[in-house]
């Protein structure tokens, strides 16, 4: 996998941006929305196409993200629509793009300032850019109603590892013109939009080159030249004109039942609502987040390897991510959180191998390598090693974040949470499942998620996963010696800041038991570790263990999570668990990606992220 390089720019006498590396603008010096507005929205029939869309969503893809001008706008004429039609049957927007050179951030600041218009839509695109990684970035706006997925990387690579399963309504088909970006305008990209395609699909595109024209013919569109955009001549406009056979017919769901009460249980729910479906939930506490989903603090951060392999991707598109919904949950709901940074020192010879290494194929927005004088600094304490620092990194509290969303949840008009309701056995029926409980009366379903940690096995009987319980215990201290502690401070453990006074040393790992009983022997564990890690540093000589809080982990052989379908007898089940210690980084995007697949709308995981990560990948 190739890193992926910031565009090189300048700024015209126009104060139009130029990519030095094509020798050409991102957008017409005679006005650069007017120009999208005609190409892009006129000629795709929008916004008249919307308030008649049989879909619950529209969906735009666009080939080349640049400045981000293009989806402004779009996002604009979307929200003013749904203002105008707010009992239309759409009233969603995906809007896929693909980027080989993304802007610098501080560039796209200075490319969208000129835009006045879009200011306000400017902010929050900035306030959630992500960072230079390849794959799949997915970004939420307007609760839900208007997603991004911005692709990074070559375009004749990341199409072919899109799902086709959900297909495009309009093509913006953009990019710099073909005569200065040969590598994109290929015969394989038209092939590539005609699979993504379907009858009736729409492409419109600032160009009217012969190849072009060619290429789209060639792909199944019929392709018609037009009036081009002030002192062009011409461009094309195109309409898919073949079915797609490779849509596969799956019915998207109405209503969805998960059994769980933690991290993957909530996130799945408010992926599901906020994407128009009924959510059912079982837990067997009293109250959601009583399992490995309670702790006072958790981390988060991505683990990062030293070369760009889909498995670190994948952390680092799911903290990504992470980090934008907890964020952005905070508009429902208040929780504690905190994005302070998590330094890691290199405590290890391995770590310490893989120090510089990370910091030539990451981004310095995302991992950074420091001195032990300057992990000093930020942290606050005097430490011993070279650290990696991950400064958008952070903390928040799972617990008080599942007690949040719970009350939150209850006032949603298609959420119906059902405490103290154990599922002790699951009954395939010819079209769902039954759910049976100890005193209730079944259930029945037609769309089953099990998120239940550790315990899925239980539901599973003869099909079982490879799941294994691991348990852990976290120790609450309080020092006033640790209290200077600015960041969260990983080694082969880790420790948290203070908050209300106590900060959490963890976690122990016990691959023998599987119960939450509180050991005092696993609280000495804990204040050993930082001992024996950080080479028996000063500020851990007055420390006092106040309390302790145990659970399991749900850990398999990869360490990657589960999700997706679970092939049983007579009846499919899906699945979202598997995630070890790390709930809080994969629990979002995977809850995202899985609403999205029952729901059949675009997916934010390429094809080759969920050929790792689907729960039925030890059966082949």
């Amino acid at each position: 996998m190739k890193v992926v390089q910031h565009a090189k720019i300048h700024f015209n006498e126009q104060g139009t941006p130029v990519a030095d590396h094509f020798d050409d603008v991102y957008f017409s010096n005679d006005g650069g929305l007017a120009e999208t507005d005609y190409v892009f929205l006129k000629h795709n029939g929008l916004p008249e196409r919307w308030p008649h869309h049989p879909a619950a969503f529209f969906h735009i893809a666009e080939t080349g993200f640049g400045t981000g001008s293009n989806f402004l706008l779009v996002w604009l004429r979307f929200r003013q629509y749904r203002q105008q039609h707010p009992t239309a049957r759409c009233q969603r927007l995906y809007f896929t793009s693909f980027e080989k050179f993304p802007l610098s951030r501080a560039d796209l600041v200075q490319a969208l300032a000129a835009v006045t218009e879009l200011e306000p839509l400017a902010q929050e695109l900035l306030a959630q850019y992500p960072a230079a990684t390849p794959g799949c970035h997915r970004l939420v706006f307007d609760q839900g109603a208007v997603i991004l997925d911005l692709w990074l990387g070559d375009v004749l690579n990341s199409l072919p590892d899109r799902d086709p399963s959900v297909t495009v309504d309009a093509w913006f088909l953009d990019g710099f013109a073909p005569g200065k970006n040969p590598d994109m305008w290929q015969s394989s990209l038209f092939e590539q939009l005609a699979r993504h395609s379907q009858a009736g699909t729409t492409v419109a595109t600032f160009t009217a080159a012969g190849m072009v024209k060619r290429g789209l013919l060639e792909a199944g569109f019929e392709v018609k030249k037009v009036k081009g955009f002030g002192r062009k001549r011409e461009m094309l406009t195109a309409t898919c004109t073949q079915v797609n056979t490779r849509r596969p017919a799956k019915q998207t769901a109405k209503e969805v039942t998960i059994v769980g009460g933690g991290i993957a249980a909530i996130c799945l729910s408010l992926a599901l609502l906020s994407k128009g479906a009924k959510v059912r939930l079982l837990c067997a506490d009293t109250s959601l987040g009583q399992g490995a989903s309670k702790n006072r603090q958790g981390a988060l951060y991505p683990n990062l390897h030293a070369e760009l392999t889909d498995v670190s991707l994948i952390q680092a598109s799911c903290f990504g991510f992470a980090r934008r919904f907890f964020s952005l949950s905070q508009q429902h709901f208040e929780f504690p959180m905190d994005w302070c940074g998590v330094l890691h020192q290199a405590c290890t010879s391995q770590l310490q191998k893989r120090l510089n290494k990370l910091t030539d194929c990451w981004p310095g927005d995302l991992v950074q390598s420091l001195t032990a004088s300057n992990a000093s600094n930020i942290a606050g304490l005097e430490l011993p090693y070279a650290a990696i620092w991950y400064p958008s990194a952070g903390w928040l509290s799972p617990q008080q974040f599942c007690l949040a969303a719970a009350s939150y949840l209850a006032e949603q008009p298609d959420m119906t949470i059902h405490y103290q309701w154990p599922v002790k056995q699951l009954e395939a029926m010819p079209d769902g499942w039954r759910l049976h409980g100890c005193t209730r009366p079944p259930l029945d379903t037609n769309t089953l998620v099990l998120a239940l940690g550790h315990q899925t096995n239980a539901l599973l009987n003869e099909s079982p996963l490879p799941i294994r319980g691991i348990r852990g215990q976290v120790s609450y201290v309080q020092a006033e010696s640790l209290q200077p502690l600015k960041t969260v401070l990983c080694h082969k453990g880790y420790i948290t800041p203070a908050w209300q006074g106590l900060q959490a040393i963890g976690a122990t790992f016990d691959r023998n038991r599987s119960d939450d009983e509180l050991l005092s022997a696993d609280d000495d564990a804990n204040l050993a570790l930082v001992q024996d890690s950080l080479q028996h540093p000063s500020w851990m000589t007055s420390v006092t263990v106040i309390e302790s809080r145990a659970g399991v982990r749900a850990t398999v052989p990869d360490h990657l999570p589960l999700y997706g379908n679970w092939p049983m007898t007579g009846a499919q089940c899906q699945i979202l668990s598997g995630f070890g210690a790390r709930g809080l980084l994969f629990a979002p995007l995977l809850a995202e990606a899985l609403a999205a697949s029952l729901m059949q709308e675009p997916s934010p995981l390429p094809l080759s992220w969920q050929k790792q990560l689907k729960a039925c990948r030890y059966q082949e």
